[in-house]
């Protein structure tokens, strides 16, 4: 490289660091905190990829880490991805506030913006969501660096780009509880699959499933491919599949064989309940749903040749390898046995999971 070309680049690499560290102000953006007698809310009045101002009475210690809630009022949606909490650490007071630097986990690189663009508060939030994913992503496959940066910022495009952010977030929260968390890797096969197929995923209960496919996949040597076979059936699992899917083995009453073995009772619903679970009153269809999944394995085959009627029931019995998968896809590690004995004695799952209740560890 010649020196000329050597210094073009350096100032190229400075200059990029300079937009993203630049402080811009983003009308509408607002932050809660926990600190005092009760939550107080506060305007941002300016914010880069290092840190924020915030316009408050609150004077926090010099060097305190506190957590803050970005938040944008105008969204009315208060799921957990149109919110994001981070860990600052105060830098120094001002006549009307604070300044406040983010502590941001491992691997985590902001990109607010770039120099001309207009950012608006909803961009602020869901690059946050994007950069936290990348960063766990990152850190449990190294290897994938490069790939998941060309997928997440250019490849799965805005439509899917949410939902493979869902699965990175779900999986990070299941990994979380476990011991030697920060040790766990997964190889890039199964990451690079979760992100490119899971991303399809539209609905909560789907992407869990991939969550848990992914949390499960980590391991202290970070060699473990045993899931893949796993993520050929969710795959081929659609919103309708998942549904019926997860009612069959989380309310399936389970028999537990001397030899450790795990199989289900017969579970068997009317259309009403068929048509209250997957949301369609069209029973032909949810009949197409049952024989997928009894083709892939997951349910038990059905007996009748015709899609059932208003005056039969559905069979919705799970197969050993049904029963294996969710256990796989609820972050088990161990036998079936295990996990299923483990959930006696408590109260079933509801048939739509939810998404991430709150936000990740830091």
């Amino acid at each position: 490289m010649s020196l000329r070309s050597w210094f073009e680049k350096k100032f190229a690499h400075e200059h990029e660091i300079q937009a993203r560290a630049e402080r811009r102000e983003v009308p509408g953006l607002e932050a809660i905190h926990w600190t005092g007698s009760s939550p107080g809310l506060d305007i941002v009045k300016n914010i880069s990829s290092t840190g924020m101002y915030l316009v408050t009475r609150e004077r926090w210690p010099e060097g305190e880490i506190n957590p803050v809630r970005l938040v944008y009022p105008e969204l009315t949606d208060d799921s957990a991805e149109k919110q994001v909490t981070i860990e600052t650490r105060t830098v120094r007071w001002g006549e009307d506030g604070m300044g406040l630097s983010f502590v941001l986990p491992e691997c985590m690189d902001l990109w607010l913006w770039q120099a001309g663009e207009r950012v608006e508060p909803a961009d602020i939030l869901s690059e946050f969501r994007l950069s936290r994913a990348l960063a766990f992503l990152r850190r449990i496959c190294p290897a994938a660096t490069q790939e998941l940066n060309l997928l997440f910022r250019e490849g799965l495009g805005n439509m899917r780009v949410p939902n493979a952010i869902a699965i990175a977030h779900r999986a990070e929260i299941m990994l979380a509880a476990e011991a030697n968390f920060h040790q766990m890797h997964a190889p890039a096969s199964v990451v690079l699959r979760v992100v490119k197929e899971g991303s399809w995923a539209e609905d909560t209960a789907t992407q869990n499933l991939w969550a848990g496919i992914l949390a499960t996949a980590c391991t202290i040597a970070g060699d473990d491919e045993s899931n893949l076979p796993y993520m050929d059936l969710l795959a081929e699992m659609a919103t309708v599949d998942t549904r019926l899917y997860v009612e069959a083995c989380s309310k399936a009453p389970k028999v537990f064989a001397t030899n450790g073995a795990v199989s289900a009772s017969p579970l068997m619903c009317t259309a009403d309940e068929m048509i209250h679970l997957t949301g369609t009153k069209d029973l032909s269809k949810i009949d197409r749903n049952i024989l997928q999944l009894s083709i892939l394995g997951l349910l038990e085959p059905r007996e009748k040749a015709k899609y059932f009627s208003f005056a039969q029931t559905a069979n919705l019995t799970p197969t050993a390898l049904g029963l294996e998968l969710y256990a796989r896809c609820q972050g088990h590690r161990g036998a079936p046995f295990e996990f299923y004995s483990s959930q006696k004695t408590k109260s079933p799952e509801p048939s739509e999971q939810k998404g991430p209740a709150g936000d990740l560890p830091a």
